[in-house]
């Protein structure tokens, strides 16, 4: 049996370590790292990413992104 690229799009572990990437990709950007970012096993069939934790001094940082960043409507 052969795994198509739907199979892996339709994947809830393989859209969260898709997602975990691309927030590593877009903290890297603005000289961000939380090493704990990764990918994990899916609740309750929705893709799960975990942050895990930081320093005080990333948090900060990371809001200070955030807090200049447009608002998206729709995400949880």
């Amino acid at each position: 049996m052969t795994t198509s690229q739907r199979d892996i799009d339709c994947d809830p572990h393989r859209l969260a370590i898709v997602a975990a990437a691309r927030l590593r990709a877009a903290m890297k950007a603005h000289g961000l790292d939380l090493p704990s970012l990764r990918g994990s096993h899916p609740v309750l069939d929705v893709p799960f990413v975990e942050l895990g934790g930081c320093s005080a001094d990333l948090a900060q940082s990371l809001a200070t992104v955030l807090e200049g960043a447009e608002p998206s409507a729709g995400h949880e």
